[in-house]
């Protein structure tokens, strides 16, 4: 029986995959302290870890960090979302129109995670964010999800080089069959092109897509 308080060996291995996601390339003796585990013990999750391929060692530091195999199963989650399957068309129509980046966001508790987009083809574009994740308050992403969870209708939210140095975002949201919010959609460029001069234009554009794509999504398929 597991004495109150003691964690199982999944619930150490996942707290192992947290603290690389966090630091990446770490030693066993800094796992260690950061886990308040013994080597030993770190040593076996290791193992384990790297036989999955969820970690892997870097030969010359002999540090480890978070494996390929993240890679595939990242892939595999956003590939099964739904949603962004009925999105993706639109999305590719709406960068083709403003030729700028556009993302497909959702929140995470207190934090927006980017997971999918359509790139800019212009040869000045912004750092990816894919994969990343940032203070939902930070974001125009992330407030505009967290208002249209008390708001109807598609709520547009502007930053102007708050989450980031020399980029914009604009953004709204994308509603399920139930009028749900339950992802954004936003436009990233540098602010030099997202500015207040064509914020109109690109609102416009952008609060289409997002109705376009609510109304796949409330389509019944048969």
């Amino acid at each position: 029986m597991k004495k109150k308080g003691t964690k199982t060996s999944i619930e150490k291995a996942l707290d192992l995959i947290e603290a690389l996601k966090e630091n990446d390339n770490l030693g066993v003796t800094e796992l260690s302290n950061i886990l308040g585990l013994n080597k030993n013990n770190v040593f076996r999750l290791l193992a384990t870890l790297e036989v999955k391929g969820l970690i892997e060692q870097d030969q010359e530091t002999g540090h480890y960090r978070l494996g390929m195999k993240f890679l595939y199963l990242e892939h595999s989650y956003i590939k099964n979302l739904s949603f962004l399957k009925k999105a993706r068309g639109t999305l590719r129509e709406l960068r083709n129109e403003i030729g700028e980046t556009v993302y497909i966001s959702i929140l995470h508790e207190d934090s927006i995670i980017y997971l999918y987009a359509e790139e800019s083809k212009k040869s000045v574009t912004v750092t990816s964010r894919i994969a990343k994740r940032y203070k939902a308050k930070d974001t125009a992403a992330g407030r505009a999800l967290i208002k249209s969870k008390k708001e109807k209708g598609f709520t547009v939210e502007y930053d102007n080089e708050v989450s980031e140095p020399e980029v914009s975002e604009l953004a709204t949201v994308i509603r399920d069959d139930a009028g749900l919010p339950i992802a954004s959609i936003s436009i990233i460029a540098p602010s030099y092109r997202l500015n207040d001069t064509k914020l109109e234009f690109y609102k416009d554009k952008l609060v289409k897509a997002a109705k376009k794509i609510t109304e796949k999504i409330s389509v019944t398929e048969a």
